[in-house]
Order: C-alpha cells, then structure tokens, then sequence
C-alpha cells in the first residue's frame, strides 16, 4: 500500500489572522529589539573582503531575486537569504568566483527555513549554468551555518509589513498594498546601499513609498502610524524613500538597470545624498504603477 502524498501546488497557503501576534505590543518590540543582532556588522567591502565589489553583489542579489520569481517563493525567501550573504562575508573572506555560489547556498538554507517546498541543490545548479555542482552546494551549506553560528532567525523587512498593515484602519484600503511592499524590499535587498540599514526603517520605507504610488487617501496618516509604530522619524523615512524610489525608477525604466562601472575595492558604493545610517534631502516619489509586479 502506497500512502505516501504526491500533490504538488505553487499556492501559498495562509493561516488565518492570529490576534495574539497581531493584537500584541510586545510582538513589533522584540523585533525591534531582536533587529540588531542580525544587521551586518561592517562594511565588508572595505574591511573584509578583497575582491568583492559591490556591483558583483549586485549581480548576484538580482540573480537570485529573478530565480525566487521564476519559482513562485514566498516573499520572505530573499531578504533571509540575502541576510545571511551579508552576514557571511562581514565574516569570510572569499573569491568573486564563489560569490554565486554563496548566494545559491543562503537560497537553499532560506529556503529551508522558510518555505513548505525549499529549493533543491540540483535546481539551484541549473540555475548557475552548473558552474556549481552539487556537492560545493552541500559542503557550502555547512560552512555558511557554521560561520554564521545557526543564528538563522534573522528579522528582515518582510516580518514588519504584516505587523503594521494589520494594526491600522488604513491597512484594508487597498489590497495590493502588502503585495507592493513585499515587492519594494525585495529590490531593496539588492542594492549595496542599504546593507547596514535597519530591517524595520528599510520596512518602513518601502510601505510607506508603496502607500504613495498606490495614491492611498491616508497618506499623511500612514507615515505617522508607520513611524510611531517602528520607532522612526519621519526625516529619515522621507529620506530613504527617496533612495527607494530612485532603485525602483531604475528597475522601471526601459533600458532597465545601468550597466555596472568597474570600482576599487573600498571605494564608496553610496549614492549622492544618501550615507548609511544619514541621510541627505528627499525628491519627489516614483509612481508605483509604472513599475510591473
């Protein structure tokens, strides 16, 4: 007798609301607290790394989000993964030709941890142009684990968009607001900028920004709550909105993004007007809808 289940669906099932973790302050002031310990403690392109500049990172984080696209993951998936690629480098120092190789490897463990149906070894390498093989995969597991001392619980921006949309009235007026701004901090995790940001201001942001382009009536409102909620101030969310949708126009634009330039090692990677934690003068907002999710 065969009892085993073959079924096979791409549709994320949702639990239903859960008043304790949604009605509960202390929930958003863990992560708060809990946020710390997983931001990148350096700048690693300066300080550890060799040769590894930030546009290969780049690459590398964008190849990864277009493989989480292709195979449906749930929004999660990429901010843990690349989370644990910062943290990784802020600890090893490794060649640019393994640097796809760790992204694939923090996808698996991602994956793994987050996802009902993780992303096997084998399809990750197709994905490289079997540039990697499976056992690299396998041995890189155990040493991104290691260095990283199992502390995979990270807090990304993912976990706060939940938390704030379903604690204001405001939260229901659209129901794409939680699709853009899982959409926005996906991009965001692939910009070098923004490594050392925090999770819940890069959250944030990227709701608020989301609320903007969506033309939400509340947004005068929203960027209140969402800045007294996460303990924020307003001058820096107007600021890295203004980051945030720079990196969307260019995700936008026809030509799509710009080709990298060629850096030395430890030069600035910032933009003008931005400089992690500061933060410069904001601009005028980037309208959502020309942007396809």
């Amino acid at each position: 007798m065969d009892l085993s289940c073959a079924e096979t669906s791409n549709k994320c099932i949702r639990a239903i609301r859960d008043r304790a973790i949604f009605n509960d302050e202390r929930v958003i002031n863990n992560l708060l607290n809990d946020e710390v310990f997983y931001i990148p403690n350096c700048d690693y392109f300066a300080e550890v790394q060799n040769d590894i500049q930030p546009f290969m990172r780049k690459v590398v984080t964008t190849w990864m989000l277009e493989v989480c696209e292709e195979q449906v993951c749930e929004e999660q998936i990429l901010p843990l993964a690349v989370n644990f690629m910062d943290r990784f480098l802020c600890a090893c120092r490794i060649k640019r030709q393994h640097l796809q190789l760790l992204g694939a490897t923090c996808l698996l463990i991602a994956s793994k941890l987050r996802s009902t149906n993780y992303l096997p070894i084998d399809l990750l390498c197709a994905y490289t142009d079997y540039s990697v093989t499976y056992e690299l995969v396998a041995n890189w597991e155990q040493l991104v684990l290691s260095k990283l001392q199992y502390n995979l619980s990270a807090v990304t921006g993912f976990d706060y968009i939940d938390q704030v949309i379903e604690r204001c009235s405001w939260g229901s007026d659209s129901h794409l607001l939680r699709r853009h701004a899982h959409t926005l901090i996906s991009i965001c995790s692939t910009e070098p900028t923004l490594i050392r940001t925090p999770p819940s201001v890069i959250a944030a942001a990227c709701l608020s920004s989301a609320i903007r382009g969506l033309k939400l009536p509340c947004q005068i409102v929203a960027v209140k709550d969402i800045c007294q909620m996460l303990n924020v101030n307003v001058e820096t969310i107007e600021t890295l909105i203004n980051v945030v949708d720079n990196v969307v126009e260019k995700v936008a634009s026809p030509s799509g993004s710009e080709p990298p330039s060629l850096e030395q090692p430890g030069a600035k990677h910032e933009p003008a007007g931005y400089e992690s934690p500061g933060y410069g003068q904001p601009e005028t907002p980037t309208e959502v809808e020309s942007v396809y999710f």
